[in-house]
C-alpha cells in the first residue's frame, strides 16, 4: 500500500514536469508540398497530405522534418497530422 501511495504521488509530480502549450484545434494548415509547408505557422496543427500515395517513407520524412515530436504525431501511408514545428524546415527536400 505504501508503495502505491508513493507512485503516485511521484507520478502525479512528473506529469506537471512535461506541461506542454495548448493548441488551437480550431485551425489546421493543409499542405502538400515542401512550399506549402512553409505556409504553416510554429506550433500550429498541420495535416500532410501527398499528391500521390505509394511511398512507405514519405510519412516518416514529413513527420521528420515538419512535425514537433513532444506532442503526439498521427500517420499512415496516406499522410501525417501534427504539431508544426519550423526547426527542420525545409529538411525534406535535401
Amino acid at each position: 500500500m505504501k508503495k502505491a501511495v508513493v507512485f503516485g504521488v511521484l507520478a502525479l509530480v512528473l506529469s506537471g514536469c512535461g506541461e506542454r502549450a495548448q493548441i488551437d484545434q480550431s485551425k489546421m494548415c493543409l499542405a502538400s508540398t515542401d512550399q506549402d509547408a512553409k505556409a504553416c505557422k510554429n506550433g500550429e496543427l498541420v495535416t500532410f497530405k501527398p499528391s500521390s500515395w505509394g511511398n512507405e517513407q514519405l510519412p516518416l520524412n514529413i513527420a521528420a522534418a515538419y512535425c514537433d515530436f513532444n506532442y503526439e504525431v498521427m500517420y499512415n501511408n496516406s499522410g501525417v497530422i501534427c504539431v508544426f514545428t519550423d526547426k527542420r524546415l525545409g529538411l525534406l527536400g535535401k
